[in-house]
């Protein structure tokens, strides 16, 4: 009878390593790479190895593998490549014919790119397994505006940037988190046909990547790393607090026109403060979120004396019917640029529907000096509800539907009748 035995194994474990061309800024370029392995064995194995190696350089090693061990090589330099060998034999019964999995003379490789993105490179069977668990370039991320590090006005540029360079592109991933929890998201490959990812130096603004949900998250602190997935974190989180730096707008009170064809009456457009001392907006304008093009634009402005935190558009006029608009604007106190702010509120301008009318029949009077005429009116288009003048005279017409209407008891009048139809707003046909 045969007895199955548990044994203390080595292991033989080589990762091969081929250089990589690098470049480096004030330090060099290595990756922190953890190791795992395992092995509780039914097997007397002849050999069972496993070493840590770039080439003929021993990086790392161990032996006498007993349950579930891990190693941390935290500098391993930068190459493009990683290979394991596995050698793993036995010539003893019962391994050698009904286990046959467990003798391994094997290499697999993977790329840096590759572990970098995906930290997966394992070799096992049977009973034992090793292979790397986590493979992170040692880089560093910080704010490039070192006058304000750890804040980004609404509007301006964010630059961040990474070290060393030198790494592939893939190690430069850049992620951002609204809640620096485990909700970690891709800064887009490119904003504007800008590169603004995979790469070193990521400018962007905070409306570029959150888009109108940006008001939602001022004045509070946005994440920002290099790493892939929601666990995958290259670097530690960097805070960045959003700040408007400029009033903002929580409010747009627009004033349609009456008639066809009129400037808008006024926009008055509201603001959360009132502006600061020696504070001004540099500009403010209207923006056809349609096609982008500005109208009412005002420079060097203060806000409402009797409303504070009101500034009022008044007589606004060729804006593009069906078009929606916004609010562009930013703030200066004293010399210095603050926020340049897009109101999330907008408006949309309709042109009222032109009132319109024609004559469609009239009859005379059935007898001399008679009262018994007629005219009737089709109404074309306008608000109602509609008024007629006959001669300036309100008269009080026979409505036969919501378009046509019929004024009666009129007298014969050589010179004819001016008529007049007026709709809800009071506009008339021009």
């Amino acid at each position: 009878m045969i007895v199955s035995k548990q044994y203390k194994i080595k292991l033989f474990f080589i990762i091969s390593l081929s250089v990589f061309s690098l470049q480096m800024f004030g330090q060099q370029n290595t990756y922190s790479v953890k190791v795992n392995f395992s092995g509780r064995f039914y097997c007397e194995y002849n050999s069972f190895y496993w070493n840590l190696s770039s080439g003929a350089n021993s990086i790392g090693s161990n032996s006498g593998i007993n349950d579930i061990n891990e190693k941390t090589y935290p500098n391993v330099p930068n190459f493009n490549s990683f290979s394991f060998y596995l050698n793993a034999n036995t010539s003893v019964e019962p391994c050698l014919s009904a286990q046959e999995e467990c003798i391994r003379n094997t290499t697999i490789t993977n790329s840096a790119v590759d572990l970098i993105k995906y930290p997966y490179l394992q070799l096992g069977g049977c009973d034992f397994m090793v292979g790397i668990s986590e493979f992170k370039p040692n880089v560093s991320i910080q704010n490039l505006d070192t006058t304000s590090p750890s804040e980004v006005c609404s509007g301006f540029q964010l630059s961040l940037a990474a070290f060393p360079a030198g790494f592939p592109a893939e190690a430069y991933h850049w992620q951002y988190s609204l809640d620096n929890t485990a909700n970690w998201i891709d800064v887009p490959n490119y904003i504007g046909g800008n590169k603004t990812n995979d790469i070193t130096t990521t400018t962007f603004s905070i409306q570029d990547i959150l888009g109108a949900n940006h008001i939602n998250y001022i004045n509070k602190q946005i994440y920002f790393r290099l790493g892939y997935d929601q666990t995958r974190d290259f670097t530690a989180p960097l805070a960045i607090t959003y700040s408007s730096c400029s009033p903002t707008v929580i409010n747009i009170d627009y004033t349609a026109p009456r008639c066809n064809g009129e400037s808008i009456p006024k926009i008055v457009v509201s603001f959360d403060r009132p502006l600061e001392t020696n504070e001004i907006l540099t500009y403010i304008y209207i923006k056809n979120k349609n096609n982008n093009s500005i109208s009412n634009q005002y420079t060097d402005v203060v806000f409402d004396s009797a409303n504070p935190k009101n500034y009022t558009f008044q007589n606004i006029s060729s804006l593009e019917n069906t078009n929606t608009y916004e609010i562009v604007y930013q703030a200066k106190k004293g010399t210095i640029l603050r926020g340049s702010m897009i109101s999330t509120q907008n408006f949309t301008y309709n042109d009222p529907a032109k009132m319109q009318f024609k004559i469609t029949n009239q009859t005379q009077p059935s007898c001399y000096g008679g009262n018994d005429g007629t005219i009737d009116i089709e109404v074309l288009s306008g608000i109602a509800p509609y008024q007629f003048y006959i001669d300036d005279v309100l008269k009080v017409p026979i409505k036969i539907d919501n378009q046509h209407y019929v004024i009666n008891g009129l007298l014969a009048k050589s010179e004819g009748y001016k008529v007049k139809v007026t709709d809800k707003n009071d506009c008339i046909e021009k």
